[in-house]
């Protein structure tokens, strides 16, 4: 999902070029556009630090600050004000730069964005089950990795199965052969992953969260983070490195616990956040 706060010509040229993303939030003030970060799953923000006619470097700022593993690319004209602005920018780490009119044609720019969106978390958790996940149908992998990298979008084990194109009885059938535990550790192991994400950053409340990963309640959420790490989402997020959080959820996906004492939290329905975009994996070669 990308947020855009962008003055109205960079904005035509982001919406022409992201035509055909369903998922581009565009806010009109600053405080909107924090807004949008806190509660919606942004995987990156696209803005202008003069978005509202007057260069707010502060804003910029207080966004890298709060939200330092959200990425952010300033969309930039090419005058002396904006280059400065970016140049102070960098030094407190902005890291991508795309110039309005040099470097903003349609395929580069979505190149960058979707290099920005990347996860570390999801990449490495992905790549530690990637033996697990050759045991599965390719689609059921795919929709799999599908969830870890989006899942808010998930809310069962249904909607695995209907992204796979695969009954249910065979969904929970490839699971547990495969070993990740059941489709419902799986569904809780990627929101909790995600959610330790957010909770690096210091501008996300525990309900915040909650709210970005689809939960009804944010009780619920927290329970789900007992179950995985043995502690409350506040404990966790000050207290577990990156590697300890990855190991915690790769164990609890192999335990051979009832899944019966998992709470449930049927979570907004599909479409809630946003309409699914499906990430389709480019095909194997060798």
């Amino acid at each position: 999902m990308i947020a855009a706060f962008l003055p109205p010509r960079l904005l035509t040229h982001v919406r022409h070029v992201f035509a055909d993303e369903k998922e581009l939030l565009v806010a009109s003030s600053w405080q909107e556009l924090e807004s949008i970060i806190r509660r919606k799953p942004v995987s990156v923000v696209i803005l202008d630090p003069a978005a509202e006619a007057s260069m707010n470097v502060e804003a910029v700022e207080g966004l890298l600050k709060r939200y330092p593993s959200l990425p952010l690319i300033a969309y930039v004209t090419l005058h002396a004000p904006q280059f400065k602005a970016v140049a102070h920018l960098g030094r407190l780490g902005l890291r991508e730069v795309v110039l309005h009119r040099f470097d903003d044609a349609p395929d580069g720019f979505r190149e960058r964005v979707e290099r920005a969106e990347g996860n570390v978390l999801t990449h490495d958790v992905i790549e530690a089950l990637r033996d697990r996940l050759s045991q599965l149908p390719r689609q059921l992998a795919v929709a799999v990795e599908n969830l870890f990298e989006e899942p808010h979008r998930y809310t069962s084990a249904l909607d695995l199965g209907m992204e796979a194109g695969v009954a249910i009885v065979s969904v929970y059938r490839n699971v547990d052969a495969a070993q990740l535990g059941s489709p419902k550790r799986l569904l809780i192991a990627a929101k909790v992953l995600r959610g330790f994400g957010y909770l690096r950053d210091p501008g996300y409340s525990v309900l915040d969260v909650s709210i970005k990963l689809g939960y009804k309640t944010a009780r619920i959420f927290s329970q789900h983070w007992v179950s995985v790490f043995g502690l409350t989402p506040a404990r966790v997020r000050t207290r577990l490195t990156d590697e300890a959080a990855i190991e915690g959820v790769m164990r609890w996906l192999g335990a051979s616990d009832d899944d019966s004492s998992l709470a449930d939290d049927p979570g907004h329905p599909p479409g809630r956040n946003g309409s699914r975009r499906l990430r389709q994996r480019r095909p194997e070669t060798g």
